[in-house]
């Protein structure tokens, strides 16, 4: 009994001094990517993005990734004339916080200033961008809620009140089957990808000899379609269909860093 007590208190005792010590070091960790995190700034600050841009992919690289860290990374890319890959970078920045206004309003000036408006895409693509993949899914998941109770309901009620809960019925019903496509909509712009090279053309065919289709902007949205060897065929935001070399686009959902990958 008492040789059971001391095994059981030496291994409380581990068990305490290794959460300890795994405490201390997570502290530590975030102490270290803390002041890594303020000197990039002071760089970015002082103008010295690229500096500041070693740094943040310095931390990423050891540390993660995180909004405001792929935002600032944004930033100092936005400050260095690098479209593509500021663009990149709000983007993922976005879809961890979609609902920050600051990642929003600076990717859209980036876009603004170099002539990558929104209003030469599609009208549905623009429709269903007012409202983000979960907001979209909540409002359809509200109308179906809705429409569950109110045929619960009508089973209780006669005359009028019977003919009021099918009205809205049918209104709960046209609800989500507005709601539910923009929501698929969004969740496909996990898939997109963002052109970072600077004059670059679609193809017609996956060669590097082939003809011209069009001309496509360092910090374009697009969408995969298909692969063949070393080039992708894509879909632009407004439209347009081509091969684009793997090397000259990188997917919003690639581990971030300046080495793009398919």
């Amino acid at each position: 009994m008492k040789q059971n007590i001391v095994f059981l208190s030496c291994l409380l005792l581990f068990c305490w001094a290794t959460t300890t010590t795994n405490a201390n070091a997570s502290e530590q960790r975030d102490s270290m990517t803390e002041t890594l995190f303020e000197q990039a700034n002071i760089l970015h600050t002082q103008g010295e993005v690229q500096q500041a841009i070693e740094q943040y992919l310095r931390i990423i690289k050891q540390h993660g990734v995180s909004a405001s860290l792929l935002y600032n990374l944004a930033n100092s890319y936005a400050a260095a004339g690098e479209v593509g890959l500021a663009v990149l970078n709000y983007e993922r920045a976005r879809h961890l916080a979609p609902s920050d206004a600051d990642i929003q309003g600076n990717l859209e000036q980036v876009r603004k200033d170099a002539g990558l408006y929104r209003d030469d895409q599609v009208l549905y693509k623009r429709l269903a961008a007012l409202l983000g993949a979960d907001q979209w899914l909540l409002i359809a998941g509200c109308a179906f809620f809705c429409l569950g109770g109110s045929a619960l309901l009508a089973n209780f009620f006669k005359g009028k009140g019977q003919r009021n809960l099918h009205w809205f019925m049918i209104g709960s019903s046209a609800v989500c089957l507005l709601t539910l496509p923009p929501a698929l909509l969004r969740y496909q712009d996990w898939k997109i990808g963002v052109v970072i090279a600077e004059d670059v053309h679609l193809l017609l065919s996956p060669f590097a000899d082939s003809a011209v289709a069009g001309d496509i902007k360092a910090g374009r949205l697009i969408q995969p379609k298909g692969v063949h060897n070393e080039y992708v065929l894509v879909q632009t935001e407004t439209g347009k269909s081509g091969w684009l070399a793997k090397k000259n686009f990188a997917l919003v959902t690639d581990n971030p860093g300046i080495t793009p990958s398919f």
